[in-house]
Order: C-alpha cells, then sequence, then structure tokens
C-alpha cells in the first residue's frame, strides 16, 4: 500500500486524529471559501460546517467557479470526515458492550471444556449402568 493510504488508515484508526483533521478540513475550506467568495470569516466558518454535515441550510452558497470546487471538495471532505468519525464512536461503543476481554474468553473456554468432560463422564457411567445395550435394545424395551 501507497504511504498515502496508510496514512489515511492510521488516521481513521484514532478518532482524535480523525476529529483533528476534520476540524482542520473545515478551517481551511472556510478559509479558502472566504477569500474567494468575499465572505466574513463567521459566515464562512458557518458555510462550512453546514456543508461538511451535509445539512446546507442554502442561506450561503458560493458563485464563482473556485468557490464551488471548494465546495464540492468540502463537501467529500465532509461525507468521509463525518463518517469515519461516527464509525470509529460506534465502534468504540460496540466494542465496549459486546466483546469479551480475553480473560473472559479463556473462563468459557474452560467452562466449556469442562462442561465436554462431564458430558462425556456422564455417557460413560451410563453405558456402564446399562451394560452396554445399545439403541437397538433400549428401543424393543420401549415398545414392550
Amino acid at each position: 500500500m501507497s504511504r498515502f493510504v496508510n496514512g489515511l488508515i492510521a488516521c481513521a484508526n484514532r478518532t482524535p486524529l480523525a476529529i483533528g483533521v476534520y476540524l482542520t478540513s473545515v478551517l481551511a475550506s472556510a478559509l479558502g471559501v472566504g477569500r474567494v467568495e468575499q465572505w466574513g470569516f463567521g459566515d464562512s466558518v458557518w458555510w462550512a460546517f453546514t456543508t461538511t454535515t451535509t445539512v446546507g441550510y442554502g442561506d450561503l452558497s458560493p458563485t464563482t467557479v473556485p468557490g464551488r470546487v471548494i465546495a464540492v471538495l468540502t463537501m467529500f471532505a465532509g461525507i468521509i470526515g463525518i463518517g469515519v468519525i461516527v464509525g470509529r464512536i460506534a465502534a468504540v461503543v460496540i466494542r465496549t458492550h459486546d466483546d469479551f476481554t480475553h480473560e473472559e474468553q479463556e473462563d468459557l473456554a474452560a467452562d466449556v471444556d469442562e462442561q465436554l468432560r462431564l458430558l462425556r463422564q456422564i455417557q460413560r457411567d451410563l453405558r456402564t449402568a446399562t451394560g452396554h445395550r445399545g439403541a437397538a435394545s433400549g428401543s424393543s424395551r420401549a415398545r414392550g
């Protein structure tokens, strides 16, 4: 894989870094569109946040070609950024509540092994108690 892809994966796997990259892209978009469209800083940041979150109220929209190019890039950055952040938060919540720790997995495996050992002992005891009679003799007794 390329260094760029590895960097993206590393960023996506670290929630604080992903949030930082998202906020940086919002700020860069705001500065770029503010300069091209001659908007104030507050309006530019407002536009960048509403665009990256796909809300897009429509109160501000770029009218120049460079402004629209920045808008398209901002939209993609928002879709990817918000998707990564929500995915990371969901992964943490799901992992926190559903995953077993290593120790819990070891305990469960030991319990299963013990239950299997007891089941085999019960089978041996039953065979001994019934004198090794098979299923056929058991079924004929049931008919009689």
